[in-house]
């Protein structure tokens, strides 16, 4: 179960993606959940696997079916891989950030 310190910890580190232009141009790279969370530990964020995993998958019940599709069925090589696994990043994508998209 999420504890709520992780929990924080784990929303901290997805505003800070929010508010430094230079924290969220790191998630550019990343293709899996371990890279996310190796990323957040050297941003000074740590937490577990489990516990990402879990804010993940909470995260998404919120979603739609074809949200939720949409957030984890994308290329892990496109850069816009990263910020489909949570709304709040989702949120900062513009229109047409596809997979067609570089």
């Amino acid at each position: 179960m999420l504890s709520s310190t992780s929990s924080s910890i784990i929303e901290n580190f997805i505003r800070s993606v929010v508010q430094s232009h230079e924290i969220a141009t790191g998630l550019k790279k990343l293709t899996s959940h371990e890279q996310i969370i190796d990323y957040a530990y050297s941003k000074g964020f740590s937490f577990t696997k489990d516990d990402w995993d879990e804010f993940v998958l909470l995260d998404s019940e919120s979603l739609k079916s074809q949200s939720k599709q949409s957030a984890h069925l994308h290329d892990t090589t496109h850069w816009s891989w990263a910020f489909r696994q949570v709304s709040t990043w989702r949120a900062m994508l513009m229109e047409g950030a596809d997979q067609g998209s570089s």
